[in-house]
C-alpha cells in the first residue's frame, strides 16, 4: 500500500516556477554625492531570439523618464537601442535566459520641495524614495507576467522597506511597477496589527507628531473602512518622505496609492488634524482604482466617490463631527461652482488633467458631489444608501469599474446619472433644490450653494453602519 501511494503521489505534477516569472532585485550601494541604486532583472527570453524592454516614459505629469536609467549591462544578450528612445532591444538565442542590469538616477540634486515630480526617482545622500512608475522596466506586453521581488544589498546602517516585501499571491510586473521603494540611513520602521494583519510604517522625517500617533490614527481608520466595506485586513505599508520647505508659509501633503500600500509625502508643517482624511483617502484606494487603464475619465469614480467614502469614515471614527463634514461639503461645492474648468468639455479637462489644477481637481469634486446627492436620493427613495451599493459592488467585481457602478446605481434610481450631471454644472449647482441633502437646507448665494444645518442630531451624519 504504501508503494502504491509513493507511485501516485510521484504522478502528481509538482507547480515548479514559472518559466515567464521576471525576477527584480533593487541594490543600493554606497557612494558620493548620492548613493547608486541598481535594478537586476532576471528572465527567458522571446523564441523568437529578439525581447524588447519598456522603459519608463510618461507618468504623473513627468516625460521622458527613461533619461533616468542607464548603465546598461546584459548577460545571454546584447542590448542596442531603437528607434524609440523607451524601447531597448536585446538579441539573444530562442528562450534564453537573460540578467540585466541597470542604474537608476535622480535629474534634479536638490531635495523634492512643495513643487515636487514623483515620478522622479529621489535618491539623497542618506536616502531614497522611489516610485515603480519612474524605475521599473518590463519587456515589453509583459505587465501581466508573474514577477517576484527582493531587496539586494544596501549601505551600512540603512534600513529599506517596500510594499512588495508581502505581495499579493500572486505578483505581477505591473504589480511591481506600480511598487513604492523607499530606504535610508535614519529609516524608521513602525507596526500594527489590524484585523491580525501587519501594517507597517516606513518613516522618513521629523514632525509635529509622533510615529505612533500616525501608526495609531492611521490604524484605526483602516479599521473603519475595512468594516464599511465589510472587507478583510490585508498586509499593507505607509511609507512617509519629507519634501522641503522653503517658506515657513509653504505647505503641501498628499499620497500615491501603491500595489499594497500607499506613499505619503508632506512639508514638515503638515498638519495632524488633517492627516485622518489622507490616511483614509490613500487606504480606500484599496479598492478605489480603475479596473482598466489608469486616466483622469476613472477618477470621478476613482478619487470622487473615495472622498466621499473616505469623508464619511471620518464620521465612524469619530475625527469629524456632522459641523465638520459640512464644512468639507460646502468647500467642494463652493470650489466646483466657481471653478474654472465648468467652461471645458469634459475632453479638454482630460488633455489638461497634469498641467491645469482646476481640470485636475474637477472630477475629484464632480464624483463627490455626485456620490453625495445618489446617496441622499436613495435613502429618500427608501433604500439603503450609497455604502451598500458600493459593498455589494466591490463582492462582485470592484470598485474601479465605473461602468459597473453607474449600473447599480441606474437600476436604484432610473434615470439619476443624467439628472446629476446637470445639477452638477454651474447653472445646475446655482438651482439645486433646498431640501436636496438631509440634514440641512441648501441655500444658493452668488451662484454658490451651501449647506446650512439643522440643528440637532442627524442620523445621517452619524457615521455609517458596517456593510451587511
Amino acid at each position: 500500500m504504501k508503494l502504491l501511494a509513493a507511485i501516485l503521489l510521484a504522478l502528481i505534477p509538482v507547480a515548479a516556477p514559472a518559466a515567464d516569472t521576471i525576477g527584480y532585485r533593487l541594490s543600493i550601494s554606497a557612494a558620493d554625492p548620492a548613493p547608486r541604486v541598481t535594478v537586476t532583472m532576471t528572465l527567458i527570453g522571446d523564441a523568437d531570439g529578439m525581447t524588447d524592454l519598456d522603459l519608463p516614459n510618461r507618468w504623473a505629469g513627468s516625460e521622458g523618464l527613461w533619461r533616468n536609467i542607464g548603465g546598461w549591462a546584459v548577460r545571454g544578450g546584447t542590448i542596442a537601442d531603437t528607434d524609440k528612445p523607451e524601447v531597448k532591444r536585446i538579441r539573444h538565442a530562442p528562450r534564453a535566459r537573460l540578467t540585466i542590469r541597470y542604474d537608476v538616477t535622480d535629474p534634479d540634486p536638490l531635495p523634492p520641495g512643495a513643487d515636487y515630480h514623483k515620478a522622479l526617482p529621489w535618491i539623497e545622500r542618506d536616502w531614497i524614495t522611489l516610485h515603480g512608475e519612474g524605475v521599473i522596466v518590463m519587456p515589453s506586453g509583459g505587465e501581466d507576467r508573474p514577477a517576484r521581488f527582493a531587496w539586494g544589498a544596501a549601505p551600512k546602517g540603512w534600513r529599506v522597506a517596500s510594499d512588495l516585501d508581502t505581495p499579493p499571491v500572486r505578483l505581477t510586473a505591473n504589480q511591481v511597477a506600480t511598487g513604492i521603494f523607499i530606504g535610508g540611513r535614519d529609516l524608521r520602521l513602525v507596526e500594527r496589527i489590524v484585523g491580525g494583519k501587519r501594517l507597517r510604517f516606513a518613516l522618513l522625517g521629523q514632525w509635529g507628531f509622533t510615529d505612533a500617533q500616525l501608526a495609531d490614527r492611521a490604524a484605526a481608520v483602516i479599521a473603519a473602512e475595512n468594516a464599511m466595506l465589510g472587507a478583510g485586513a490585508i498586509p499593507f505599508v505607509i511609507t512617509l518622505t519629507p519634501l522641503v520647505q522653503p517658506k515657513p508659509t509653504t505647505l503641501s501633503y498628499g499620497g500615491t496609492g501603491r500595489t499594497a500600500g500607499f506613499a505619503l509625502t508632506g512639508t514638515p508643517n503638515m498638519p495632524f488634524r488633517d492627516l485622518p482624511r489622507l490616511l483614509g483617502h490613500e487606504y480606500a484606494h484599496r479598492w478605489f482604482r480603475a479596473s482598466g487603464s489608469d486616466d483622469a475619465r476613472a477618477y470621478w469614480l476613482t478619487e470622487g466617490f473615495n472622498d466621499w467614502f473616505s469623508a464619511q469614515a471620518m464620521l465612524r471614527t469619530g475625527d469629524w463631527d456632522a459641523a465638520r463634514w459640512v464644512r468639507a461639503l460646502n468647500a467642494v461645492m463652493k470650489r466646483h461652482a466657481t471653478s474654472p474648468a465648468q467652461s471645458l468639455t469634459q475632453q479638454e479637462r482630460f488633455d489638461r488633467f497634469w498641467s491645469d489644477d482646476a481640470a485636475q481637481q474637477f472630477p475629484y469634486d464632480e464624483g463627490q458631489l455626485a456620490a453625495t446627492i445618489i446617496d441622499a436620493q436613495l435613502v429618500g427613495a427608501g433604500k439603503p444608501g450609497l455604502l451598500p451599493l458600493l459593498a455589494a459592488v466591490n463582492r462582485e467585481g470592484g470598485l474601479g469599474d465605473r461602468a459597473l457602478v453607474e449600473a447599480r446605481i441606474e437600476a436604484a434610481l432610473p434615470g439619476a446619472m443624467a439628472k446629476i450631471q446637470a445639477m452638477l454644472t454651474r447653472a445646475g449647482l446655482a438651482s439645486l433644490p433646498a431640501d436636496l441633502l438631509p440634514c440641512g437646507k441648501i441655500s444658493v448665494d452668488g451662484g454658490v450653494p451651501q449647506l446650512l444645518l439643522t440643528p440637532g442630531a442627524c442620523a445621517a451624519l452619524a457615521g455609517p453602519a458596517p456593510a451587511p
